[in-house]
């Protein structure tokens, strides 16, 4: 990967992140059942989970969450589940029963990305590769698992949280991306320019 495919991830990141939320939108912000997606909503949340698939590889290409196997491990488990997330938009498309093991095995990918998500901006934070604030913007996009605990313990209703958590943290997460494919590709003018 380079500077030029980072970039790349980074803009698809930053433009699907509203697409989960639109679908929320479409909706007036209610839940809707799975097996009452329709195509619209199907291609809205592959459309996010793609971006949010880009996101990880680019997380990955800039070691994150660290050098060694196991974090090397981790960020290639959460972009399995993310991938699954992206499966269970096709079967939605094909109208494939929500009872179907395969089917179930892709809804419980969703909260599993997104605990893996939590768990990966802990190690991105202790990892200390990313510059700056950036380091934290894995943990903001996971740290919606504790505040929905927080959320429910205290018994509050608060309906758009979720919706402007996800559209601001994958949209922070893109230009992560891209501003790092920017600090690649000047870093990699001036070794040219040096040499």
């Amino acid at each position: 990967m380079n500077a030029s495919t980072l970039k790349t991830l980074g803009f698809i990141t930053l433009l699907t992140s509203p697409a989960m939320t639109l679908e929320a939108a479409r909706h007036g912000f209610h839940k809707v059942a799975n097996e009452n997606t329709d195509p619209v909503g199907a291609l809205l949340y592959g459309l996010f989970s793609v971006g949010w698939l880009c996101g990880v590889l680019g997380l990955r290409y800039l070691r994150a969450t660290g050098t060694g196997k196991a974090a090397r491990w981790l960020l290639n488990v959460l972009a399995i589940t993310v991938t699954l997330a992206v499966l269970q938009s096709i079967m939605d498309l094909l109208k494939v029963p929500t009872g179907h093991p395969i089917y179930m095995v892709t809804d419980l990918a969703w909260p599993l990305s997104m605990l893996l998500t939590f768990i990966v901006g802990i190690a991105a934070v202790f990892a200390r590769q990313l510059p700056g604030w950036t380091r934290l913007v894995p943990l903001f996009m996971g740290a919606f698992i504790p505040i929905m605990v927080v959320q429910g313990a205290l018994g509050l209703d608060l309906p758009y949280l979720f919706d402007a958590h996800t559209v601001l943290a994958w949209s922070l997460l893109g230009i992560t991306l891209l501003s790092a494919a920017s600090a690649e590709k000047l870093q990699n003018t001036r070794s040219a320019l040096s040499a």
